[in-house]
């Protein structure tokens, strides 16, 4: 069949039905490549992933002549603003599932080119709702998974990675290690505490832990073996405090606190590659566990508090999570990976040493975003944090039903501001005080 044969009208069918039939320019289609470009510090050349095609996209001018050709732009640039999935039958390429995307362009040339209107737009086209995939949802459960899962990796990791070819290489990464458990108890111990239960939990880890690398090379038999436990313990003992019922924005502190000290701790590389080698890994597998530990502790505690779904008068407990707050963990969690990215890019760099084992940050970065996504949905049904100035003197239990339409919130109230003894008989004018509205 000749090309000619082939060419039809181009005909654009709204989602609700209405059609448009329209004279073009010049036809064109662009498709994307899903595809990663991977290079590498010491090799010239780069490794290349293909994951097939993505988005394929058709841009159109569209071309109205005649006395009426203002009213059939019009009309078009309402099919096109038109929610859903349209039809188009393209002049070379059939019958196409689109969805306009971009901008709409519109020129009007009424005098210069005899009543003629034109709109230029992108039609994409869509894979249809009976054959698209289903968007994941995120829960607590699959968060749980994804922990798991990052953890056996990257204990696996850790072990395949350290090397001591020497007694003073054993010893060296023995003494990291050391410094490094001491950091640890630093900053997730005053955490752990806050639950009587997992600071029993999170001592005996500790102690476990310390045991384990001061015996790490006793047997050269069981270094592999031992290695790896040691790996599991760490994370262990970094996960045990995430888990606790306290304030999302302790838990950021804690695990902020115990990722900036360890990289700027250890930011000096030892001598032998060994050694850097091995202190990178040492660091790796901390700094990852911590930013995991945290985002998949906030985002559990964050579903938890959402499921409830409505504002609770007992004031025991860690507080009630705001949407605000919720939302400005999952920032910041995001911000943390993303400077732990960069201390080891940086040490890669600097040391020239290829870092092979790249599934464990796949599944760490698997992780941290599915907790970030179940943090954000999960946010919506939290309430809102609200915070007033005293226009004059109030009493609490006034102010209390005035905020919160009850009385029965005032253990609460006074709780979420830290009432001392003279505030809880009489509020003084100036006062800030900050209370919830559950809010759609």
């Amino acid at each position: 069949m000749a090309w000619d044969d082939r060419i039809v009208d181009a005909v654009y069918t709204s989602p609700s039905g209405k059609e448009s039939t329209f004279k073009y320019e010049e036809l064109s289609r662009q498709t994307q490549l899903k595809t990663g470009v991977f290079t590498f510090p010491d090799r010239d050349g780069a490794r290349v992933q293909h994951q097939g095609a993505g988005a394929r996209m058709h841009p159109m001018v569209c071309i109205f002549e005649g006395p009426d050709c203002m009213d059939l732009a019009d009309d078009f640039e309402e099919m096109l603003i038109e929610r859903g999935i349209a039809e188009f039958q393209h002049p070379i390429y059939g019958i196409l599932k689109v969805v306009p995307t971009g901008d709409i362009n519109r020129k009007d040339n009424l005098i210069s080119e005899l009543n003629q209107s034109i709109v230029s737009v992108t039609l994409t086209e869509t894979i249809s709702e009976e054959t698209a995939p289903a968007l994941d949802i995120v829960t607590a459960d699959n968060i749980e998974f994804l922990m798991d899962s990052f953890s056996d990796s990257a204990a696996a990791d850790f072990s395949s990675e350290i090397t001591a070819e020497t007694i003073q290489e054993q010893l060296l990464i023995q003494s990291v290690l050391s410094d490094q458990t001491i950091i640890l108890n630093e900053n997730l111990e005053e955490l752990a505490a806050a639950d009587p239960g997992k600071v029993v939990q999170f001592g005996t880890n500790m102690k476990e832990l310390r045991n384990n690398i001061s015996s790490l090379f006793e047997k050269a038999e069981l270094v592999v073996q031992k290695t790896l436990s040691t790996g599991r313990q760490i994370l262990n003992l970094i996960q045990t405090p995430s888990r606790i019922i306290v304030a999302v924005t302790e838990k950021v502190k804690g695990y902020s606190n115990l990722i900036n000290q360890i990289t700027n701790q250890f930011r000096n590389d030892p001598f032998g590659l060994n050694n850097i080698r091995n202190a990178f890994n040492s660091n790796r597998i901390i700094l990852s566990g911590a930013i995991a530990s945290l985002a998949s502790g906030v985002a559990i505690s964050v579903a938890q508090a959402a499921a409830k779904s409505s504002l609770s008068t007992d004031a025991t407990g860690a507080g009630v999570t705001s949407r605000e707050e919720a939302i400005t963990a999952a920032v910041q969690i995001e911000d943390l990976l993303s400077s732990i990215k960069a201390f080891e890019d940086l040490k890669i760099n600097t040391d020239v040493f290829v870092d092979y084992n790249a599934a464990s940050y796949i599944k760490l970065q698997q992780l941290v975003y599915s907790s970030i996504k179940l943090i954000i949905d999960s946010a919506f049904n939290l309430p809102m944090k609200r915070t007033i100035i005293l226009d004059r003197d109030r009493q609490v239990v006034e102010l209390c039903c005035e905020l919160y339409g009850s009385e029965s919130f005032l253990d609460r109230l006074i709780q979420e501001n830290n009432l001392n003894l003279d505030e809880i008989e009489l509020l003084p004018m100036g006062k800030e005080v900050s209370y919830y509205v559950q809010s759609a």
